[in-house]
């Protein structure tokens, strides 16, 4: 069958462009059942509708993606496809459709939904429809039938996670997803020349239970590629598209310790000259492995510090405290290893002085990058369902927008929606404008010519008044201190 899939343009103001994995992983399943397949990444194709109403003319199926934030954006998605071909199916999948099936069944024209992971319940569900059998036996759908909306049982997760084949980046553009995403974080690898890197995936699942986390999509049980297969696909990029960084998506890369350290001690084997980056976990790292990661070439870890309070950070249930924080910040940066750090303003229950002392748990770990967002509590969450308990949200808001530009939800105890967005720039101001990482990126000429095609970019006169407001708002706070 012939079947084009659709990633939504993100709503975002970054420069950044990543390799869309999951369609990527889709497309090579239905490939390898002998589909033909195509990937439209509306994110680097500025195409306009009735451009993309003709590339979907012919479509037996249309697979549609979508993050939380994307809600508005693949409603419009569906019946624009719809529009112009009547006659396809269209599927939805992605984390959006998993947290909401039966809610964007009902307010959409899609056909059906795959919830969580889809590279064989996909294949399954387009048999199905090529050969005219019966739908309700296939194991993580949503489909209309009768004028009900069915849910059938959920799929098993997929044990062997070398059994799925690569991510099918021949059929995207890999040069507009290829360049140094290092630079962009601010971080300078000396001594190593042009870095081109893009990002991959090592495992999938968390079995941790953060109550801001959206975990229906891969799960709670952690499973991992095997490092020969996760090596194998870094030379496999190296060899046709000349990349030699890597940046991991994993949530947590490093749950298996094991792993971590025969996946490092292969890549030193091969004389691999390469450089990364993934997300660690301080309850996990040990000075050992920090070694033996900068060894094999890992030059930057992202950790998700969260909060600088205590009991804010119990309350999320991160297993972490402040002081193995500090401990294995200490370790990375004695290993060589650049560090970032993603904190939550806003948490359920915080309050001003939480905040506040967030920011200055920040300033104490002097970090190389810094990352803050808005809490915004997602549906499927422990936090959403403490939140709607509490009368703290609606259940029937799902239009989330950009969680540094708005405040989506109000959780805290003692703060404006007005003070929140403050407390927001005022970290942007501080961390980014302030240090020496605001002056290089604001003045650096490659990532200044990126933010114009960001400007460029947007789609209406809405977004362009969101990213004015930002703008203005980091302006006004830019002396003031809440």
């Amino acid at each position: 069958m012939k079947i084009t899939l659709l990633n939504p343009r993100l709503r975002t103001w970054s420069p950044n462009v990543y390799v869309p994995l999951g369609l990527g992983y889709i497309a090579a399943s239905l490939e390898q059942a002998g589909h033909e397949v195509e990937i439209i990444d509306l994110n680097v194709r500025r195409i306009g509708d009735n451009k993309l109403r003709k590339k979907v003319a012919a479509a037996d199926i249309i697979g549609i993606t979508g993050m939380i934030t994307e809600y508005e954006t693949l409603l419009g998605l569906v019946d624009s496809v719809k529009k112009a071909n009547p006659g396809a199916r269209v599927v939805l999948g992605g984390p959006l459709v998993t947290a909401l099936p039966r809610k964007l069944l009902q307010e959409s024209a899609a056909d059906f939904a795959v919830l969580g992971e889809g590279e064989k319940t996909i294949v399954a569900l387009v048999s199905a429809l090529e050969n005219g059998e019966d739908v309700g036996g296939i194991r993580g759908i949503v489909f209309r039938a009768d004028d009900r909306i069915t849910v059938t049982e959920p799929a098993e997760p997929i044990a062997d996670m070398d059994t799925i084949p690569f991510p099918a980046r021949h059929l995207l553009d890999m040069e507009r997803y290829i360049k140094d995403h290092f630079q962009s974080f601010g971080i300078k690898i000396r001594g190593f020349g042009r870095i081109r890197s893009t990002n991959l995936l090592s495992s999938r699942g968390c079995p941790y239970s953060c109550t801001f986390c959206f975990k229906d999509m891969w799960g709670r049980k952690w499973r991992g590629r095997s490092p020969q297969n996760i090596i194998r696909e870094m030379e496999s990029l190296y060899d046709t598209y000349r990349v030699n960084g890597f940046f991991f998506n994993d949530d947590t890369f490093v749950l298996d310790r094991e792993r971590v350290m025969e996946f490092c001690r292969q890549l030193i084997e091969k004389k691999f000259r390469i450089v990364w980056y993934c997300n660690g976990r301080v309850n996990l790292m040990t000075e050992e492995m920090l070694r033996a990661m900068y060894e094999a070439g890992c030059r930057c870890i992202a950790y998700g510090i969260e909060s600088g309070n205590q009991r804010i950070l119990d309350s999320m249930k991160k297993n972490e405290t402040l002081d193995q924080v500090r401990e294995v910040i200490a370790w990375t940066k004695k290993a060589g290893i650049h560090v970032t750090g993603y904190f939550m303003l806003g948490m359920l229950g915080e309050t001003r002085d939480t905040i506040r002392e967030t920011m200055a748990f920040a300033r104490e770990l002097r970090l190389d990058f810094h990352g803050f967002s808005l809490t915004t509590p997602i549906p499927g969450t422990e936090l959403y369902d403490s939140a709607l308990a509490a009368g703290l949200i609606s259940g029937d808001k799902t239009d989330i927008g950009e969680w540094s530009l708005h405040t989506n939800a109000n959780l805290t105890r003692d703060c404006t929606d007005d003070e929140l967005v403050d407390f927001s720039n005022e970290a942007f101001r501080e961390f980014y404008l302030r240090k020496r990482f605001g002056k290089y990126y604001f003045l650096n000429p490659a990532l200044l010519k990126e933010q114009v095609k960001v400007i460029a970019a947007l789609r209406n006169s809405e977004q362009a008044r969101e990213l004015f407001s930002k703008a203005r708002g980091i302006l006004r706070s830019y002396r003031k201190k809440v």
